[in-house]
């Protein structure tokens, strides 16, 4: 995108301040951020959180990296991990809170929402699958394990394409802005 995700502006907050106050307001035991690029710049902003920063020296080798080094350091095991992206400050919790719910309910091993069919995020992955993730390697995505369960992932349908859409291009950035901007009006 050429600008920095996570401190670009989103209503009063920035990015990562939207996405964190909406994983606060779901039932989860605690929030974890995970650093890489720029990192400082990051944690000045998030330091007066309730959140714990995990730090990722490999995150130049991409997203999974990034979610392995949060599975490493967040100690002792949860149950569970609810994996979501920086660049969804637009979903507000309630796509979290059901895909919680739904893992509460089922405990199966991979809950992900979808829209109209299509996965999004956030999504809830077991701590079975904690050390298939650890052994991926820096080529390998997140899907490897995603779609190599299909006996233990439950879908969970949301009537909303907010968690299809995220923020890679500096349109896609304005457009979500504007999108969520229309919402809370409209609200």
């Amino acid at each position: 995108m050429g600008k920095l995700k996570a401190l670009l502006p989103f209503g009063g907050r920035t990015v990562i301040e939207q996405v964190i106050h909406n994983l606060l307001q779901v039932n989860l035991d605690g929030v974890a951020v995970v650093l890489g690029h720029r990192a400082p710049e990051i944690a000045a902003v998030l330091e007066p959180l309730p959140v714990r920063m995990v730090h990722n020296a490999r995150y130049r080798e991409g997203m999974t990296s990034s979610v392995q080094a949060a599975l490493e350091q967040i100690v002792p095991i949860p149950e569970a991990y609810m994996l979501a992206l920086v660049d969804q400050p637009h979903l507000g919790h309630e796509p979290a809170q059901h895909v919680l719910e739904a893992f509460t309910q089922t405990r199966q091993g991979l809950v992900i929402p979808t829209y109209q069919g299509k996965r999004g995020h956030p999504i809830v992955l077991s701590c079975k699958y904690r050390q298939e993730v650890l052994d991926l390697g820096p080529d390998q995505g997140l899907n490897l394990v995603t779609r190599g369960h299909p006996e233990d992932t439950l879908e969970v349908p949301l009537a909303d394409e907010f968690i299809l859409q995220d923020m890679d291009y500096p349109e896609d950035y304005e457009a979500v802005l504007k999108q969520w901007q229309q919402r809370m009006h409209a609200s």
